[in-house]
């Protein structure tokens, strides 16, 4: 299920959905409060924020420095884990690729993300990167309606290469391929938002223009 931004979270409702008791939602709910994706509004309870496209962009760049530094904190004796699961990814994300689901396609991303991560051996390191991802992925993820090929395509491509780095066994090559990588996911991002902005101004002119003719 996708939650929207605005929309109320209720802990039984979640408690229900996910099979669990309350007490695991309200540590998750906890937690994404610290990230910053949910907050808690009196006289209404804990609901889902607004993405925050500057906010994001300066922690993908962050990401992106920190990325230089990771072939110091992963274990390549992981790689080859890390190169049958990613195979494995690859395979799911072909077969429905031709699929507009928004919501596979935030699950395959985050499959990517925790599969990089195992191949981490520094806590510290792998404790920042995650925070980091779980900030900003919600922005990657709102632009995938306004573009499916592209998105998709980007993500296939990822994958693909990680399968390489993987197989490769060199640390400085997986630090390497995510440094470019979010390089290429920020301007991809910039380049659709500066779209949308532009399309909203456009439709707020024609609204505008609308109300001016039926003025006179």
């Amino acid at each position: 299920m996708r939650y929207l931004p605005s929309q109320r979270l209720s802990e039984s409702a979640l408690a229900e959905e996910f099979g669990v008791s309350r007490t695991p939602i309200r540590q998750v709910l906890q937690q994404l409060a610290l990230f910053g994706l949910v907050e808690s509004r009196n006289g209404v309870g804990t609901v889902v924020t607004e993405v925050n496209y500057e906010r994001a962009m300066d922690l993908l760049a962050i990401r992106r420095h920190m990325a230089l530094l990771m072939s110091e904190t992963v274990d390549p004796s992981r790689f080859p884990r890390a190169n049958r699961r990613m195979s494995e990814l690859e395979k799911v994300a072909v077969a429905r690729s031709h699929e507009r689901d928004v919501q596979q396609y935030a699950t395959i991303g985050l499959r990517i993300h925790k599969i990089i991560l195992d191949t981490m051996s520094s806590a510290e390191y792998r404790r920042l990167w995650e925070e980091c991802y779980y900030r900003t992925c919600r922005l990657t993820y709102s632009i995938v309606e306004h573009d499916w090929v592209s998105t998709n395509q980007l993500q296939l491509e990822e994958i693909r290469e990680l399968v390489a780095v993987f197989d490769g066994g060199e640390p400085k090559q997986l630090a390497s391929f995510c440094h470019r990588k979010l390089g290429e996911w920020m301007a991809f991002i910039q380049r659709m938002h500066a779209a949308q902005n532009t399309s909203r101004i456009d439709e707020s002119f024609k609204e505008l223009l609308h109300e001016f003719s039926a003025q006179n």
